[in-house]
C-alpha cells in the first residue's frame, strides 16, 4: 500500500441543505506517493454527507467541520467510491493519508479506514451513488514523479 506524502487541497466553501452540504464552487485536489501524482476536480453544486460516521460515533471523529481540507477527505473519498475510477485499496489509501495530513493521529485515521473497509465495501460503484457525486468529479490528471 503506498503512503501519499503530499495533499493540497484549493479552498472552496459549502452551504447546507437539508441534512447535506453543497459545494460553492470548483475546486482541486492533488496528491502524490512520490511515484504518482493525482490531481481531482469537483465542480460547484456537487451535494456530499460528507463522512458518513454514525452519530454515537462523533465523540471518535467528526463527519465535517469548519475546515475544507479535512471535508474535502471525505469528498475525495465519496467521488472514489462513488465513481469507481479509482480502485478501493488506493481510495482508502488515500483516505488515511489524507486524514493524517489534517492532523488526525494513527489510530483514529486507521479505525475510520478499518470501519470503511468493513461497512462501506459495499458502496463501492456507480450503482451505489445516490448523491450522483460521480457526475461532479474527475481525474483531471494523473502524472509520474
Amino acid at each position: 500500500m503506498a503512503s501519499y506524502y503530499h495533499w493540497n487541497v484549493t479552498p472552496y466553501t459549502w452551504h447546507e441543505v437539508n441534512g447535506l452540504y453543497v459545494i460553492d464552487n470548483d475546486f482541486l485536489v492533488q496528491l502524490d506517493d512520490k511515484e504518482k501524482c493525482y490531481t481531482f476536480k469537483f465542480k460547484k453544486d456537487l451535494m456530499t454527507d460528507g463522512g458518513s460516521i454514525p452519530k454515537m460515533f462523533s465523540w471518535f471523529a467528526k463527519g465535517w467541520s469548519d475546515d475544507y481540507k479535512y471535508n474535502a477527505t471525505f469528498i475525495l473519498h465519496d467521488w472514489c467510491y462513488g465513481s469507481g475510477e479509482v480502485a478501493k485499496e488506493i481510495a482508502d489509501d488515500m483516505l488515511r493519508s489524507s486524514l493524517r495530513d489534517c492532523g488526525m493521529d494513527r489510530l483514529h485515521a486507521s479505525t475510520i479506514c478499518w470501519a470503511v473497509q468493513h461497512f462501506a465495501d459495499s458502496h463501492y460503484g456507480r450503482m451505489n451513488d445516490d448523491l450522483d457525486i460521480a457526475d461532479y468529479g474527475e481525474i483531471v490528471k494523473i502524472s509520474n514523479l
